[in-house]
């Protein structure tokens, strides 16, 4: 039983009625209070924390022609599939394997070597739907080139009840042929923050893309800022990294 001892005090020529050192006691108050403690506690333990994203597997060098023996291959984890990271892919024609060596990129974005100096022919290269690989002479060309952007807006989008906020970044000049994904880099950050899927001579792309308040961002990815600056930089077909573009700022 939880119960308060209080005093009075009282003026000259005042009578105080009962005993002026009172106690007041709660009774059944006490084990209510703490079980609505416990119960409010149990609730914020419980509260549905967001789920794990998973992701689509995505060859993004292109498959067609012939490959550089000395090329690697871009991979990326996005859109809707079943993968939580990159699993083990493998090169395989008949009864021979060959390992790739992983190089990450950005987050949820990869270069993938053969790990051999001479590869030759026709592969299977494992990742879903990708179709054989002909690997011909060495020579994967130079990196891309810099970027140069002209602005970068950042908006909210609603469809179907629900909602998503994307960033936009808007070049001064087509995207070049062999660019097949665009890296982004976040205020001041030395290390890519995320990537999106390049389009073939588009002006503009969404670097960014986070749905509602549960977003799916690829392990080491972070979103971006309400407010701040961007840079990016264009990856080539064979995982080359060009150089960083001057930054743009957005929500301002």
């Amino acid at each position: 039983m939880l119960c308060i001892a209080s005093s009075s005090r009282t003026r000259p020529g005042r009578r105080i009625l009962g005993d002026p050192h009172r106690k007041f006691c709660l009774g059944g108050l006490a084990p209510l209070l703490s079980a609505l403690l416990i119960a409010s506690s149990a609730l914020a333990q419980d509260a549905p924390a967001c789920p794990e994203g998973t992701f689509g597997l995505r060859l993004l060098t292109p498959p067609s022609g012939r490959i550089p023996r000395d090329a690697a291959f871009v991979v990326g984890l996005s859109g809707e599939g079943t993968f939580r990271e990159l699993p083990p892919i493998q090169l395989n024609r008949g009864r021979r394997d060959v390992a790739m060596i992983r190089e990450t990129i950005a987050p949820g974005l990869f270069r993938l070597r053969p790990d051999t100096r001479r590869i030759w022919g026709r592969w299977q290269i494992g990742v879903p739907g990708a179709p054989p690989i002909l690997f011909g002479r060495p020579g994967t060309g130079s990196p891309p080139t810099r970027p140069r952007l002209e602005r970068v807006e950042r908006y909210r989008v609603a469809s179907g009840g629900a909602s998503r906020t994307e960033v936009r970044a808007h070049f001064g000049f087509p995207l070049p042929d062999g660019v097949v994904a665009v890296v982004a880099f976040w205020g001041d950050d030395d290390q890519p923050d995320g990537w999106a899927q390049a389009v073939p001579t588009a002006r503009d792309i969404v670097v960014s893309r986070v749905e509602g308040d549960c977003p799916q961002l690829a392990p080491g990815a972070t979103a971006p800022p309400e407010s701040g600056s961007v840079r990016v930089a264009f990856v080539g077909r064979y995982g080359q990294l060009g150089p960083i573009s001057e930054p743009a700022t957005y929500g301002q």
